[in-house]
């Protein structure tokens, strides 16, 4: 993040150069992390990446909280995938202008996103951005999650995605994922 010393330095010389592309590269280079935990598992790794890069972090929140008995949820969750619901998510979104690379993280529901995490991708346009989407699961794996993310963004660059069953990620294969993925 800038200083507003830093911005209004950025801007005189970007002006003194007949331009904006000093600020412009500044301000679009910026990572942010989005992720939808119900467990904890997913948010667990979020915040693992995040603070590995240093990255801004932002959680998908739903307006009706999901039940807290795995049970109840996960018979939910393929109700509403059945229906192609999409449940209402909380409306504070950071401005996604500002970031040039998105690390989408979401559990496998049913072999997909969760559906709190394709309510994000309907509202939000992610067209020339580098994604790299992480999931966590009990067992199904990567499963179709990173085509959900490749279908919706087909003008993106979905990158390689990385699953981890449960909490089980170490830091060292969250490293890896990044420097294949040519995010540092």
């Amino acid at each position: 993040m800038l200083t507003r010393k830093e911005f209004l330095k950025a801007i005189l010389l970007a002006a003194a150069a007949g331009g904006t592309t000093l600020v412009q590269a500044q301000t679009a280079s910026k990572t942010l992390v989005v992720y939808y935990s119900w467990s904890g598992n997913t948010r667990e790794m979020a915040q693992a990446i995040a603070k590995e890069l240093k990255a801004d972090i932002y959680e998908i929140r739903t307006v009706t909280p999901y039940p807290e008995a795995y049970n109840a949820t996960v018979d939910l969750a393929r109700e509403q995938l059945r229906q192609n619901a999409r449940p209402a998510i909380q409306k504070d979104v950071p401005d996604l202008s500002q970031y040039s690379t998105i690390l989408l993280g979401t559990p496998n529901w049913w072999s997909h996103v969760a559906m709190p995490v394709f309510t994000f991708m309907d509202q939000n346009d992610l067209s020339g951005k580098v994604i790299l989407p992480f999931v966590t699961h009990g067992g199904g794996g990567m499963s179709s999650c990173e085509r959900d993310i490749r279908n919706k963004y087909p003008k993106a660059d979905v990158r390689e995605g990385l699953a981890v069953y449960g909490s089980s990620f170490s830091l060292g294969e969250i490293r890896q994922w990044l420097k294949e993925n040519k995010i540092s």
